[in-house]
């Protein structure tokens, strides 16, 4: 079988399967962060945590830590950021008076809404290039990778 112009056997060191996985997601986080910051004034990483947030309608940081795979000192950077920027705010979580919240202000909704546009665009033009079947290959082989690490 030849993929790629490779002829048997493929394995993941002959293919540079690891490198060319990281300059992919390079690429595409370097991308995203060029036209996230330029639009909105923040990284792909934060608008990640601001979509987490709209979602839940209010988060507390270790879901964003675990749902980011960020370790609890970033996410606290990250927060302290949106906050300094008034896109993210803390309140009291009314089951439990000593935990802490975070919601998105209006500007972080807002922010939220386009960076969803943004990232709309990201994804199509995957899709375009990959096409579908290909697509649910690459995701697959992904999810096999992530669980057997889990």
């Amino acid at each position: 079988m030849i993929v790629l112009g490779y002829a048997n056997p493929m394995t993941a060191k002959k293919l540079r399967f690891y490198s060319r996985l990281q300059i992919a997601a390079h690429v595409m986080k370097k991308e995203l962060d060029r036209q996230t910051i330029q639009a909105l004034g923040v990284t792909a990483a934060q608008i990640s945590a601001l979509s987490i947030i709209a979602s839940e309608k209010a988060a507390a940081q270790t879901l964003l830590a675990k749902e980011l795979g960020l370790n609890d000192s970033a996410i606290t950077a990250m927060v302290r950021r949106l906050i300094e920027l008034e896109l993210v705010e803390r309140v009291r979580d009314e089951r439990d008076g000593r935990a802490w919240l975070l919601t998105l202000t209006e500007a972080g909704a807002e922010a939220a809404e386009k960076a969803a546009s943004i990232t709309s665009q990201t994804h199509a033009k995957v899709d375009d290039l990959l096409g579908e079947k290909t697509m649910a290959t690459v995701v697959a082989a992904l999810e096999l990778i992530i669980q057997d690490a889990e």
